[in-house]
């Protein structure tokens, strides 16, 4: 039996979770995003947001300031006005200084990124739900095959544990992910035309105003970049949940987060430190000052930490497969 086909039978198996899923967040999102440009009156949440990322509102911006000093008797009088109309001012007063200031959307510039951290917002969004997923699937799929005996079929065919464990960690780490970046590139574009309808229903220029403040290249090669370091960051959490779906007799969840919170606990009792929960939580999501999902590089600093964490990867693989062909009754 080819690799290619035990990745099949996963998604398969489990396409639900792993298939459907990214489609009914993508549709749901849309349809909220649809709705919120269909229900909105001049400004809605969503036009607020667009108009005070790209330009300022009507309300917001008085069309012309002008500021008056008053000298001693006798001294001219200097008037420094704005406005928001392009071209120079007509002076006014006896001495007077002007300026003007743009404040059209094309003066903002082609690619400026206006829109990107919105989209960032929703590639964000897929990526939380992925990792609920993912690591649903892996504390489920070696424990429902020893608890439903399906591992006895599995043994009688020409396949080893080898392949079977790495068939799994794959469609964890690359194949489900590239399922969900594709879910969300879709939903960005379609965010993007709703926006551009709503662009239209507030008397914008729709290019201008929303192609115009997108930065396409640079929120593609970010998001593209921050899954690949999350792949990575992320590998050891996605083996170690493998290797208790492996070793759980009863529940994975409990045989995963059992461990490390009592060695967390047992280190800050007797050392009174925390680095082995600062080391835990670089390969977990967490809040992480805009990075993905928590995940960032912060230079070759980085690259020992990193390193470990693949090599625990391998060593959890290794023992999930020796579980796998070893121990498996429940």
């Amino acid at each position: 039996m080819s690799f290619k086909t035990l990745v099949q039978r996963e998604l398969q198996e489990y396409r639900t979770s792993l298939l459907w899923t990214p489609l009914l967040v993508a549709a749901g999102l849309s349809m909220v995003v649809l709705l919120g440009v269909l229900l909105s009156n001049r400004f809605s949440v969503m036009g607020q947001s667009v108009a005070e990322l790209i330009q300022q509102s009507e309300s917001g911006t008085p069309g012309n300031i002008s500021i008056h000093i008053d000298e001693a008797e006798g001294e001219p009088t200097f008037e420094y006005r704005v406005e928001r109309e392009l071209g120079p001012l007509a002076p006014q007063g006896s001495v007077s200084k002007n300026s003007s200031i743009p404040t059209t959307a094309a003066s903002a510039g082609s690619g400026s990124g206006g829109l990107n951290p919105l989209l960032d917002g929703v590639h964000t969004l897929f990526l939380l739900v992925l990792i609920l997923v993912v690591a649903n699937y892996l504390l489920a799929t070696l424990y429902s095959d020893r608890r439903d005996n399906s591992i006895l079929f599995w043994k009688s065919m020409p396949v080893s544990e080898w392949q079977e464990v790495l068939a799994k960690f794959s469609v964890a780490l690359l194949v489900v992910p590239a399922l969900f970046f594709a879910a969300s590139l879709l939903s960005q574009v379609v965010c993007l035309l709703l926006a551009m309808l709503l662009a239209w229903r507030m008397d914008l220029e729709p290019f201008g105003v929303i192609l115009g403040n997108l930065d396409f290249a640079k929120l593609l090669m970010g998001q593209l970049g921050g899954w690949l370091l999350m792949s990575l960051w992320i590998a050891p959490t996605y083996a170690w949940l493998l290797l208790a779906s492996a070793a759980a007799r009863r529940s994975p969840f409990m045989t995963a987060a059992a461990p490390l919170i009592g060695l967390v606990v047992l280190e800050k009792i007797i050392l009174g430190s925390a680095y082995l929960g600062a080391v835990i939580s670089r390969h977990m999501p967490h809040y992480g000052d805009g990075s993905s999902s928590g995940f960032y590089w912060l230079g070759l600093q980085d690259l020992p930490h990193m390193a470990l964490g693949l090599v625990f990867t391998a060593l959890a693989l290794w023992l999930a497969v020796y579980l796998r062909r070893c121990h498996f009754e429940i």
